[in-house]
Protein backbone atom coordinates (compact mmCIF):
# COMPACT_ATOMS: atom_id res chain seq x y z
CA UNK A 1 0.00 0.00 0.00
CA UNK A 2 1.12 3.50 -0.88
CA UNK A 3 2.32 6.17 1.88
CA UNK A 4 0.25 9.37 2.01
CA UNK A 5 2.34 11.97 0.97
CA UNK A 6 0.23 14.04 3.24
CA UNK A 7 3.32 16.36 3.97
CA UNK A 8 3.09 17.96 0.65
CA UNK A 9 0.44 19.48 1.45
CA UNK A 10 2.14 22.25 2.51
CA UNK A 11 4.77 22.49 -0.06
CA UNK A 12 3.95 25.75 -2.20
CA UNK A 13 1.55 27.37 0.16
CA UNK A 14 1.55 30.58 -0.60
CA UNK A 15 -0.81 32.86 1.69
CA UNK A 16 -1.91 36.35 0.08
CA UNK A 17 -3.68 38.89 2.64
CA UNK A 18 -6.85 39.98 0.91
CA UNK A 19 -7.73 36.17 -0.95
CA UNK A 20 -10.57 34.10 -0.50
CA UNK A 21 -9.91 30.30 0.71
CA UNK A 22 -11.84 27.54 0.85
CA UNK A 23 -10.92 25.28 3.21
CA UNK A 24 -11.34 22.05 4.80
CA UNK A 25 -10.05 20.23 8.09
CA UNK A 26 -10.43 16.87 9.69
CA UNK A 27 -11.01 15.39 12.78
CA UNK A 28 -8.29 12.67 13.85
CA UNK A 29 -9.25 9.83 12.46
CA UNK A 30 -12.66 11.08 11.08
CA UNK A 31 -14.25 11.14 14.71
CA UNK A 32 -17.73 12.68 15.12
CA UNK A 33 -16.57 15.06 17.55
CA UNK A 34 -18.83 17.32 16.39
CA UNK A 35 -21.88 15.55 16.12
CA UNK A 36 -23.57 17.10 19.05
CA UNK A 37 -24.69 20.36 19.17
CA UNK A 38 -22.52 21.72 22.03
CA UNK A 39 -19.24 21.11 20.24
CA UNK A 40 -20.52 21.80 17.02
CA UNK A 41 -21.50 25.46 18.56
CA UNK A 42 -17.83 25.56 19.57
CA UNK A 43 -16.38 24.74 16.59
CA UNK A 44 -18.39 27.16 14.63
CA UNK A 45 -18.20 29.99 16.64
CA UNK A 46 -14.48 29.82 17.31
CA UNK A 47 -14.40 30.14 13.24
CA UNK A 48 -16.46 33.37 13.37
CA UNK A 49 -14.12 34.83 16.26
CA UNK A 50 -11.14 34.66 13.92
CA UNK A 51 -13.51 37.96 12.19
CA UNK A 52 -13.58 39.62 15.47
CA UNK A 53 -10.62 39.77 15.87
CA UNK A 54 -9.61 41.30 12.37
CA UNK A 55 -7.63 37.73 11.54
CA UNK A 56 -10.42 37.30 8.60
CA UNK A 57 -13.53 38.16 6.90
CA UNK A 58 -15.57 35.28 7.03
CA UNK A 59 -18.45 34.49 4.49
CA UNK A 60 -19.52 30.77 5.58
CA UNK A 61 -18.18 27.90 7.80
CA UNK A 62 -20.01 24.23 8.00
CA UNK A 63 -19.33 22.13 11.01
CA UNK A 64 -20.26 18.77 10.23
CA UNK A 65 -19.78 15.73 12.57
CA UNK A 66 -16.20 14.85 11.80
CA UNK A 67 -14.58 17.82 9.58
CA UNK A 68 -15.40 22.31 9.17
CA UNK A 69 -15.58 23.87 5.85
CA UNK A 70 -14.45 27.40 6.10
CA UNK A 71 -14.80 30.08 3.51
CA UNK A 72 -12.93 33.18 4.28
CA UNK A 73 -11.06 36.06 3.35
CA UNK A 74 -7.70 36.09 4.91
CA UNK A 75 -6.51 39.37 7.07
CA UNK A 76 -2.86 40.93 6.45
CA UNK A 77 -1.92 39.91 10.13
CA UNK A 78 -1.86 35.93 10.34
CA UNK A 79 -1.28 33.33 7.19
CA UNK A 80 -3.39 30.63 5.75
CA UNK A 81 -1.58 27.79 8.31
CA UNK A 82 -1.76 30.95 11.03
CA UNK A 83 -5.14 31.07 10.96
CA UNK A 84 -5.98 27.54 10.75
CA UNK A 85 -3.70 27.20 13.87
CA UNK A 86 -5.31 29.39 15.43
CA UNK A 87 -9.23 27.91 14.75
CA UNK A 88 -7.79 24.66 15.46
CA UNK A 89 -6.30 25.48 18.81
CA UNK A 90 -9.55 27.73 20.16
CA UNK A 91 -11.51 24.72 19.37
CA UNK A 92 -9.33 21.78 21.01
CA UNK A 93 -8.69 24.23 24.07
CA UNK A 94 -12.72 24.67 24.40
CA UNK A 95 -13.16 20.88 23.75
CA UNK A 96 -10.09 20.54 26.89
CA UNK A 97 -8.65 18.04 24.68
CA UNK A 98 -5.05 17.19 23.12
CA UNK A 99 -4.10 18.87 19.59
CA UNK A 100 -3.15 15.42 18.48
CA UNK A 101 -6.71 13.83 19.66
CA UNK A 102 -8.79 16.16 17.92
CA UNK A 103 -7.42 16.94 14.44
CA UNK A 104 -5.66 15.48 11.74
CA UNK A 105 -2.53 17.11 10.50
CA UNK A 106 -3.09 18.56 7.92
CA UNK A 107 -5.89 20.55 6.11
CA UNK A 108 -7.04 21.00 2.74
CA UNK A 109 -6.91 24.35 0.93
CA UNK A 110 -7.92 26.18 -2.05
CA UNK A 111 -7.13 30.14 -2.54
CA UNK A 112 -9.74 31.76 -4.85
CA UNK A 113 -8.32 33.24 -8.12
CA UNK A 114 -8.98 36.34 -9.00
CA UNK A 115 -12.72 36.92 -10.77
CA UNK A 116 -13.32 33.25 -9.34
CA UNK A 117 -16.70 33.51 -7.70
CA UNK A 118 -17.10 31.82 -3.74
CA UNK A 119 -20.68 30.57 -4.61
CA UNK A 120 -19.90 27.40 -5.77
CA UNK A 121 -17.94 26.71 -2.30
CA UNK A 122 -20.98 28.32 -0.41
CA UNK A 123 -23.06 26.37 -2.05
CA UNK A 124 -21.16 22.72 -1.30
CA UNK A 125 -20.41 23.64 1.85
CA UNK A 126 -23.68 24.29 2.67
CA UNK A 127 -25.33 21.02 1.11
CA UNK A 128 -23.01 18.95 2.76
CA UNK A 129 -25.01 17.49 5.97
CA UNK A 130 -27.95 17.50 3.49
CA UNK A 131 -25.89 14.96 0.77
CA UNK A 132 -24.98 13.73 4.15
CA UNK A 133 -28.42 12.38 4.89
CA UNK A 134 -27.24 14.18 8.71
CA UNK A 135 -30.13 17.20 7.94
CA UNK A 136 -33.90 16.44 6.80
CA UNK A 137 -34.92 19.12 4.08
CA UNK A 138 -37.21 20.58 6.88
CA UNK A 139 -34.76 23.32 8.24
CA UNK A 140 -31.37 24.19 8.08
CA UNK A 141 -28.79 22.64 9.71
CA UNK A 142 -27.20 23.89 13.08
CA UNK A 143 -23.87 24.00 11.71
CA UNK A 144 -24.03 26.28 9.05
CA UNK A 145 -23.22 30.07 9.64
CA UNK A 146 -22.35 32.48 7.00
CA UNK A 147 -22.18 36.22 6.59
CA UNK A 148 -24.09 38.73 5.15
CA UNK A 149 -21.27 39.87 3.16
CA UNK A 150 -20.92 36.63 1.45
CA UNK A 151 -23.52 37.30 -0.65
CA UNK A 152 -24.38 34.04 -1.86
CA UNK A 153 -26.77 33.85 -4.17
CA UNK A 154 -28.02 30.48 -4.10
CA UNK A 155 -29.53 31.68 -0.32
CA UNK A 156 -32.44 33.56 -1.66
CA UNK A 157 -33.77 30.33 -2.88
CA UNK A 158 -34.30 28.80 0.54
CA UNK A 159 -37.47 27.95 2.17
CA UNK A 160 -39.05 30.11 4.85
CA UNK A 161 -37.70 27.57 7.02
CA UNK A 162 -34.51 28.32 5.98
CA UNK A 163 -33.86 24.91 4.32
CA UNK A 164 -32.88 24.04 0.61
CA UNK A 165 -34.73 24.09 -1.74
CA UNK A 166 -36.07 20.57 -2.57
CA UNK A 167 -34.13 20.38 -6.34
CA UNK A 168 -30.87 21.34 -5.03
CA UNK A 169 -29.93 18.01 -3.46
CA UNK A 170 -29.80 16.56 -7.02
CA UNK A 171 -27.78 19.18 -8.08
CA UNK A 172 -25.24 18.79 -4.89
CA UNK A 173 -25.15 15.06 -5.33
CA UNK A 174 -22.85 16.00 -8.91
CA UNK A 175 -20.68 18.72 -7.33
CA UNK A 176 -17.85 20.41 -9.01
CA UNK A 177 -15.16 17.86 -8.65
CA UNK A 178 -12.62 20.52 -7.50
CA UNK A 179 -14.58 21.14 -4.57
CA UNK A 180 -14.66 17.49 -3.56
CA UNK A 181 -12.28 16.58 -0.67
CA UNK A 182 -10.94 14.09 0.29
CA UNK A 183 -9.36 14.30 4.06
CA UNK A 184 -5.93 12.05 3.97
CA UNK A 185 -6.28 9.03 6.34
CA UNK A 186 -3.49 8.89 9.33
CA UNK A 187 -3.03 5.36 10.10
Amino acid sequence: MPQRQTHRLRLGRHSAPGATYFVTTCTHRRLPLFAGEPARFLARQAWLSLAELGDVEWLAVAVMPDHVHALFTLGARLTVSQTLGKAKGTITRTLGRSPATVWQENAFEHRLRDGEECEAYGFYAFMNPYVAGLSSMDGPWPGWACSDDARLHFLAGRTMAGAPAPEWLDRARVPDPRLVVRCPDHR
